[in-house]
């Protein structure tokens, strides 16, 4: 059961894509484009975190596989408009004139090359090195848009709130689910809190916060 188990686990994350993409027709092309985008992201993503966070079971028995794709494209595309469904936000329809925040391509290539930069370079480890890029990449989103920081910091919420739901389940069917699939080292954001790594709410939520306002930031949209 334990190598299917990360299937599931994705695919109980793209249940929920799935019912947003269904509900939120004016917001498809946004969902789509974000976890396009992170559907990758999870793939490169995973060749870090199995050395040193996590090495799950997978179906295919490899060191990356088809479930990190799934999980990092269903991710993406629910931190993107969790907080317009929650609050019936929508897109205003003409775009707003703000300070240009540059290419989109180049920002989100750079959040990539950041986070292999702290990683490879200064050999931060996968942890500190996701939450401080996305840190950094965050800092300047809302240097420049402020009005993105309700967006930001309510996504964040909400996906804490869905990733920790989402493990408390899969403890309850599989109890040694952490323990079987995570490096438990001596390291504080190692420490379980309800059976779950600490590390674990801290990334769910910086990464709420991240992805939740990036569509809005790069293509210079703004909610009413």
């Amino acid at each position: 059961m334990a190598k299917y188990l990360y299937l599931f686990w994705s695919l109980i994350f793209f249940a929920v894509w799935l019912v947003l993409f269904m509900h939120r027709r004016d917001l498809r092309y946004e969902i789509i484009y974000v976890s396009i985008l992170f559907g990758f992201g999870g793939l490169v993503s995973q060749t870090t975190n199995i050395i040193d966070w996590w090495r799950p079971l997978n179906v295919l028995g490899t060191s990356v596989s088809v479930e990190d794709f799934i999980i990092g494209f269903s991710i993406g595309g629910i931190a993107a408009v969790i907080y317009e469904e929650i609050y019936r936000k929508r897109f205003r329809k003409r775009r707003i004139k703000i300070k240009d925040p540059g290419n989109p391509v180049i920002f989100i290539l750079s959040f990539s090359l950041l986070y292999l930069f702290l990683y490879y370079v200064l050999q931060m480890g996968s942890f500190y090195s996701s939450i401080l890029a996305y840190l950094i990449s965050l800092a300047y989103i809302l240097s420049v848009r402020t009005d993105l920081f309700a967006d930001s910091i309510f996504s964040g919420l909400f996906m804490l709130f869905i990733g920790s739901a989402i493990y408390y389940l899969l403890i309850f069917i599989y109890p040694t689910f952490i323990k079987d699939f995570w490096y438990l080292r001596e390291a504080w954001y190692t420490r379980l809190y309800f059976g779950v790594p600490l590390g674990e709410y801290i990334w769910f939520f910086f990464t709420g916060a991240f992805i939740g306002p990036l569509y809005e930031f790069v293509n210079k949209r703004k909610l009413i």
